[in-house]
């Protein structure tokens, strides 16, 4: 008998009302997938909660940060007391005490792929705030390592006012100067093997403790990693070609729909799933109303 894929969904759902949660469950529920979904969550409302519960989703409450980058510094008068892994141990902790969320849920990702990532084939990373299911978002020629999606082809790290931002003050004007013309790819959609998946958090987490600060997001951390330290087997797909469409940079008369009103990329398929669909505000409108 064939290996039934198994598949696993993270993310991070913090702060966020119903209304705005909604369309990510109920397009996951309506695009077939079958495989487990488990969530960090932190500062949900009541109506939130049950409507998770309801639905058994796998919760897991996390600490939101609660101390100043600078006083993580001094874990630097640990490092001669301590062997190389109770060092590590020690930063993980604290960088979950300061780190901005959309940082630190790299550290529980990790955690939970090292304890069940043997029960899985793949994983997905997501946003849940602004992404929508058109279809199954594994449904697509999975590569062994990691995928990771562009946004719009005419945005570059130099020509968007947010990343080259976020690059700066994360990494320097050198490095955004290195990298002003590179293409930009989206932290909030990535799939992977557990392997990889694992491999592409502890880079990360890495450079999030080296700096210790807030102003390193995941974003910035994201490309600077894809840019100039690439893992193994990255496999990278074009916003108009591969299974998700990051539309925050496409124009909306650019975008084409088939005959049931879904998203299609220029060869006609359906993309599986939209991230930033809420930026426009009309088209999330439409979408939405296709899951009621």
């Amino acid at each position: 008998m064939a290996h039934a894929p198994k598949q696993l969904i993270l993310g991070l759902l913090a702060d966020l009302s119903l209304e705005k949660a909604r369309p990510f469950f109920l397009s996951l529920e309506k695009s077939g997938y079958q495989g487990d979904l488990c969530l960090f969550v932190n500062g949900l409302a009541a109506d939130l909660r049950d409507f998770l519960r309801a639905r058994r989703i796998n919760v897991v409450p996390f600490q939101p940060a609660y101390l100043k980058p600078k006083w993580a510094r001094l874990s630097g008068l640990a490092r001669p007391f301590l062997t190389r892994e109770r060092f590590q141990k020690l930063e993980t902790q604290l960088g979950l005490a300061y780190m901005h969320p959309h940082c630190a849920r790299h550290a529980y990702y990790l955690a939970y792929l090292a304890e069940c990532g043997a029960d899985y084939d793949h994983v997905m990373l997501t946003d849940i705030r602004d992404v929508l299911f058109q279809m199954n978002p594994f449904s697509f020629a999975l590569p062994d390592g990691l995928a990771v999606f562009s946004e719009d082809p005419s945005l570059t790290i130099g020509n968007s006012s947010h990343a080259s931002v976020w690059i700066r003050h994360g990494y320097g004007q050198a490095v955004l100067d290195k990298l002003r013309d590179k293409p930009i790819f989206c932290a909030g959609t990535i799939f992977g093997t557990p392997a990889a998946i694992r491999d592409y958090c502890a880079r990360a987490l890495r450079l999030f403790q080296a700096r210790k600060t807030r102003w390193t997001i995941d974003q910035a951390t994201f490309n600077y990693i894809l840019h100039l330290q690439p893992p193994p087997n990255v496999h990278r797909f074009d916003n108009d070609a591969g299974p998700v469409l990051t539309l925050g940079g496409v124009d909306p008369a650019r975008l084409r729909f088939n005959a049931a009103g879904r998203l299609v990329n220029p060869a006609g398929s359906v993309y599986n799933t939209l991230h930033q669909y809420d930026r426009h505000p009309q088209l999330a409108q439409q979408l939405i109303q296709l899951l009621t």
